[in-house]
């Protein structure tokens, strides 16, 4: 077994391939093996990649990055890694070309109603100890031929935004620098910082009209008011306020 020590550099030790059915399950893997926190896998391409809810995610060959990061965080900090994970993204893309991408609740990177990129977080087993796998996926140099009919219409990415090629390993190195930073904060207790900004770059704005999604299936829709202190999302609906925590919008109204 690795005998990890308790923190190395996010992304130092970084296994990569040029091949794999998804980073997400090998990161599992190196976290039930007792591999340190910080430690990254990241593919060229992915076979099996996938999103929330069990769907795809579609891994152009090389046009992608494609990373997932191994965190051991408290139990009681685990509602907030995939909120510091957007934040640590859309600080190294707006690093790397100056793009100002917004956040949506609680793991998409989206910019002028288009996907760029999204978050997840996935519980791990690891010696009685709680871990987390956190999957970055950023379109860097797709093309609109590169997605595939269904989504053609709902995403974008770098190249296209910028009108040019983009280097993916400078945007995971400022990737795993971002993601330590904000992850320093979130081991300090810093977790109001943590909602505060990732509040400020939301892509709807308190007032906004949205729809969620809840595990169940059941599709609500209420006013948003605001992010509470574990991370959920405030809607008004009706006369009363309910807080979404498991949930996923599935439309913003104008």
């Amino acid at each position: 077994m690795f005998m990890p020590s308790r923190r190395i550099k996010f992304g130092s030790l970084c296994f990569r391939f040029q091949q794999l059915d998804s980073t997400m399950n090998f990161c599992s893997r190196l976290a039930e093996l007792g591999f340190p926190q910080g430690a990254a896998v990241m593919a060229e391409e992915q076979t099996a990649g996938r999103g929330t809810k069990g769907r795809r995610w579609h891994s152009a060959a090389g046009q992608g990055l494609y990373v997932s990061f191994l965190l051991r965080p408290e139990p009681k900090l685990l509602n907030y890694v995939s909120l510091l994970a957007g934040l640590a993204a859309r600080e190294a893309i707006k690093l790397l070309t100056a793009v100002d991408i917004r956040l949506k609740w609680p793991n998409d990177l989206v910019i002028k109603g288009k996907k760029l990129g999204g978050i997840l977080c996935e519980g791990v087993s690891s010696g009685g100890k709680a871990a987390v796998v956190v999957g970055i996926g950023i379109n860097v140099n797709h093309q609109p031929e590169d997605f595939p009919p269904e989504i053609a219409d709902l995403a974008t990415s770098l190249a296209i935004i910028t009108g040019q090629k983009q280097d993916q390993e400078i945007l995971f190195a400022f990737l795993g620098k971002n993601l330590e930073l904000w992850y320093n904060k979130l081991e300090k207790g810093l977790v109001s910082e943590i909602i505060q900004s990732f509040k400020a770059n939301l892509s709807f704005s308190p007032g906004q009209r949205l729809m969620v999604e809840e595990i169940s299936g059941k599709k609500v829709e209420g006013t948003f008011v605001d992010l509470e202190e574990k991370g959920g999302i405030v809607l008004r609906i009706g006369q009363e306020q309910k807080v979404f925590y498991s949930s996923e919008i599935i439309k913003i109204f104008s």
